[in-house]
């Protein structure tokens, strides 16, 4: 299997399961924990695994001399913590998981669309009906969650 392929895989399963967790530390069925405090503690889990990565990974932490390249890593940061938040607020609001998950997880369909659009990564021709045919399923698998 490739590391990518893997590496994603491991993904899906941290997403999903992170949202389980943040419905139970949040619902009043379950813990209750108000958002703004839920917010705060899940920021220190977000620096633990960010540090732990810099210290295992031993990278150039040497900031970009490029401002752009600056700013695309601080705009994926804040618009990652924006789609955290809106999932808190929708969970917090007493949305169910089997419900809210297919919806925030359109994403998916939006960085097909960037990625072909903005970055021109068009699939290849073999793959191309692949992934037109997932993104298509994508969406009515979200329609029909969200009625």
């Amino acid at each position: 299997m490739e590391n990518w392929l893997l590496f994603g895989l491991l993904a899906a399963v941290c997403y999903g399961s992170s949202a389980l967790f943040a419905k139970v530390a949040t619902s009043d069925k379950y813990y209750g924990v108000n958002q703004s405090l839920f917010m705060l503690l899940m920021l220190i889990g977000i620096a633990i695994v960010f540090i732990a990565n810099s210290y295992l990974a031993k990278g150039n932490l040497t900031l970009p001399s490029n401002p752009l390249a600056l700013g695309a890593c601080v705009a994926a940061g804040i618009l990652w913590a924006l789609g955290m938040a809106f999932t808190v607020w929708a969970l917090v609001g007493g949305a169910d998981i089997a419900r809210l998950t297919p919806i925030y997880n359109i994403n998916t369909l939006i960085a097909v669309i960037l990625g072909i659009l903005v970055l021109g990564e068009l699939p290849s021709s073999p793959d191309k009906l692949k992934v037109l045919t997932g993104a298509l399923m994508i969406v009515i698998g979200s329609i029909l969650v969200s009625g």
